[in-house]
């Protein structure tokens, strides 16, 4: 494999081995080759193996046991939001494939309420864009989203309707930026009635809201997001490390 910092090749050989599993090479309940067998095949480290398969299995794709190995359980991942949430590349990239259908546009001014709910200031003006993302055509939504874009730069947002990756990352792009810093908090709240209806269930469904705030280059905001995900819809994954002693 070409060489790429770790986060990248990881990634690059999960996409690899998927490649290989929709292409019939490994079918359902068939094994993978061992970690080992992986390292030799691809000439990678046994640490980029073992974050690949745990892609695949965050996605569906595999399942691993101790003392089986890892089994291919589908060739296609399931209708869950993963959101491997380690790097600022990792949760930029967990919106793929889920595409988002805009359901209104609209421009608004914070009142007290709604800049507490997204620690800005009264009196800013955003405009919002508010959607449902789907894993394909006819799947209940797996996320009703409210996008809050600076208005001096939310020009794309007219744009947005059945795109299928970080809407965050277009719109730094468009303003010739990048992501580079995330905030995020995670918390459980009642779904209002309408909301309930566009994401086809119960008002009572548990669900998880999520507020992310990302910024560019200059700490300034690109947009700032609220996600509502009903019961089992959502996957949320991380791994933290000791710092090793100094």
């Amino acid at each position: 494999m070409a060489q790429r910092n770790a986060g990248t090749q990881y990634m690059m050989l999960a996409q690899t081995l998927l490649k290989q599993i929709r292409g019939g090479q490994y079918p359902a309940g068939a094994l993978l080759p061992t970690e080992s067998a992986l390292c030799q095949q691809f000439g990678v480290s046994r640490i980029t193996v073992r974050g690949a398969l745990r892609e695949l299995e965050t996605q569906g794709i595999v399942s691993r046991k101790a003392g089986v190995g890892t089994r291919v359980e589908s060739a296609s991942p399931g209708s869950t939001f993963v959101h491997v949430g380690n790097t600022v590349d990792e949760i930029l990239r967990f919106t793929k494939g889920f595409r988002f259908q805009t359901l209104t546009v609209n421009d608004v001014v914070f009142d007290a309420a709604q800049a507490r709910t997204l620690q800005a200031e009264p009196g800013q003006a955003f405009t919002r864009v508010t959607g449902v993302r789907r894993a394909q055509d006819g799947a209940p939504p797996v996320v009703y989203s409210e996008h809050h874009i600076p208005t001096m730069y939310a020009g794309p947002a007219d744009r947005l309707d059945g795109y299928s990756a970080s809407i965050a990352e277009l719109l730094a792009d468009e303003r010739g930026d990048r992501v580079t810093e995330i905030r995020q908090s995670i918390d459980a709240v009642r779904l209002t009635r309408a909301q309930a209806r566009l994401l086809e269930t119960p008002a009572s469904s548990p669900t998880l809201r999520t507020r992310t705030w990302y910024y560019g280059t200059q700490k300034n905001l690109i947009v700032a997001s609220i996600g509502l995900f009903p019961e089992g819809r959502h996957l949320f994954t991380t791994v933290m490390r000791r710092e090793p002693a100094g």
